[in-house]
């Protein structure tokens, strides 16, 4: 027996479309079908625009129903891909040739052969904000379109919403004024055996104003005789046992999370103890899920430093640093300060950010300072792209040495220990279920560059928000990029000596946790998706998460982000 599901916008991008999907014939919220008047109309200026398919028409005529504001647009483009079961329509309330002028623009995305709407953005000049809409506002939002689109029956195939997440963009006008837009984003998990599909379902995002502006949807064929069916996961207390280890608790300094409601603004760091809320455990196995084959891994390093800083106060200041970091004849190249996008409701930007460029193209670098002092935290070189391609000529060893060196020279005067966390690659097991014969041929790395990823230690504890990174290029040996921390205020960490066990924490950490629950995934291996989904555990995060403070003992629970 085969069911229609439909699958997450997370594979939108690759045309797996497969099936019909199960809208529903008729909005059940008693709304009438849209007559022909309801059509979006045809500016006389657009080229060769495909035909709408009849089924495509019927589908945008109910969408409209919903999204009256789309029926005042002029239909831009339509048309699909080539090789792809995608039909797109481009909208916008200018014809062709005045589009860079448009108030309102939107994009829809259908299957060419069923009709079904897989996708829709909307962004409108009227719609520009800088408020966030509440959960509430989000959530009542994409619930009564939700229902009004698939119809009470249909509403049945996804879960509760989840994943409360915002987004924002902006445009910076020619006259340097900003508008920008923010919305809240709603999932609905599709259900299959009354449990819900990881990442796969239905995406709404929401504005203050309580307009849709996002929709996405995607289809698949499932055969639900491959489906594990949830009796035959094992016991969660089986599970939970072996989840719950001494391996898989871990002890930082992190930056505390202040409460909106705390009038301490000071910056403070919390020594704490943290249970690993990642991976997936495979429910009938009890095994991790997913492996990369990447296997983690920390290296103690002591450092002298020297307590240098690097300063560059303006741009000829950064044209000469850079010539001395990277080696490029600054004569030849100018300097321009890059003016990013802050968005109104953020904090104004403490940094300066600077593009370099030689006059013949071949040559960039960036730079980031302080804005008041000019002390620079990072900065990189893109240049000799053929060289990437030829084997390296220095040896990972003695890259470590160079990058070594040059933070014994610009880190932290504090930073007297540090920590390099590298990930070595031991070839995983392939899935029983891929195809060996399409396996694509592995090549050895190509990258350029030596990348050095260090978190500074602190009483042989890593304190997680004081890191540095170096990059050395594979042909000279040179340093073409770098990291410093940007963490210029002075706190005190609390003492690592007398603090609870690792065995109290966990214990503590466990009686706290929030319990596992059943979920489906659909993993892929390279360009090959399984051929089902597959039963797993995962810790519910709905609730937030929390972690020990090792201190004290206490367990202490994480502020969730509040509504504005």
């Amino acid at each position: 027996m085969k069911r229609t599901l439909p699958l997450t916008a997370l594979f939108l991008s690759s045309s797996l479309i497969l099936t019909p999907s199960v809208l529903a014939e008729e909005v059940e919220s008693g709304a009438t079908q849209a007559t022909s008047t309801q059509t979006v109309k045809v500016t006389e200026t657009t080229e060769a625009l495909t035909p709408i398919p009849p089924a495509i028409q019927k589908t945008m005529d109910r969408l409209f129903t919903l999204q009256p504001e789309l029926k005042k647009l002029n239909i831009i483009t339509s048309g699909s891909r080539e090789g792809s079961q995608l039909f797109l329509v481009g909208l916008s309330d200018r014809p062709e040739e005045e589009i860079e002028k448009e108030d309102m623009s939107a994009y829809l995305e259908f299957d060419r052969n069923t009709g079904d709407l897989l996708s829709f953005n909307i962004q409108a000049t009227a719609w520009v904000s800088e408020k966030l809409p509440s959960r509430q506002l989000a959530q009542d939002t994409a619930e009564r379109f939700l229902t009004e689109w698939f119809g009470t029956e249909g509403r049945k195939q996804f879960g509760k919403s989840t994943r409360y997440s915002d987004s924002s963009s902006a445009v910076r006008n020619e006259d340097g004024s900003i508008v920008s837009w923010r919305t809240r984003s709603v999932e609905f998990p599709l259900l299959l055996n009354g449990i819900p599909i990881e990442n796969k379902g239905v995406r709404l995002d929401v504005d203050s104003f309580g307009h849709i502006t996002n929709y996405s949807y995607d289809l698949v064929d499932v055969d639900t005789t491959k489906i594990p069916k949830p009796d035959t996961a094992l016991p969660i207390e089986e599970v939970i046992k072996n989840m719950t280890t001494a391996d898989s608790i871990s002890l930082n300094y992190v930056k505390e999370r202040p409460r909106k409601d705390s009038e301490d603004t000071k910056t403070k760091r919390v020594l704490r103890y943290d249970l690993d809320n990642s991976g997936y455990i495979h429910a009938q196995t009890g095994k991790k899920v997913l492996n990369t084959g990447l296997k983690p891994t920390e290296t103690k390093t002591v450092l002298h430093p020297k307590g240098q800083t690097l300063v560059a106060r303006s741009e000829e200041e950064v044209k000469q640093l850079l010539a001395k970091l990277f080696d490029i004849n600054s004569a030849t190249g100018t300097v321009r300060i890059d003016q990013p996008i802050d968005f109104p409701w953020e904090k104004e930007s403490p940094y300066l950010y600077y593009q370099f460029y030689t006059e013949d193209g071949q040559v960039s670098a960036y730079m980031r300072t302080d804005k008041k002092t000019g002390q620079v935290y990072s900065a990189s070189l893109l240049a000799n792209e053929e060289q990437k391609k030829q084997a390296a000529r220095i040896t990972k060893e003695q890259a470590f040495t160079v990058a070594r060196d040059f933070l014994e020279t610009y880190a932290d005067s504090s930073t007297t220990e540090l920590e390099l966390q590298q990930e070595i690659f031991e070839e995983p097991e392939i899935p029983s279920w891929v195809d060996k014969s399409k396996l694509p041929e592995m090549t050895d790395d190509l990258k350029g560059k030596y990348q050095f990823d260090f978190t500074k230690l602190h009483q042989g504890i890593p304190v997680r928000d004081h890191n540095y990174q170096v990059d050395i290029d594979k042909q000279t040996g040179r340093v073409v990029a770098f990291s410093l921390s940007a963490s210029s205020e002075k706190t005190e960490l609390p003492d690592s000596r007398n603090i609870v066990t690792k065995e109290e924490a966990l214990a503590t950490l466990i009686k706290h946790k929030t319990p596992l629950e059943l979920k489906y995934i659909w993993p892929w291996y390279l360009d090959q998706q399984a051929p089902a989904p597959f039963l797993i555990y995962a810790w519910d995060h709905s609730d937030g998460f929390g972690y020990v403070d090792a201190i004290t003992g206490e367990y202490i629970k994480e502020p969730i982000e509040e509504d504005e």
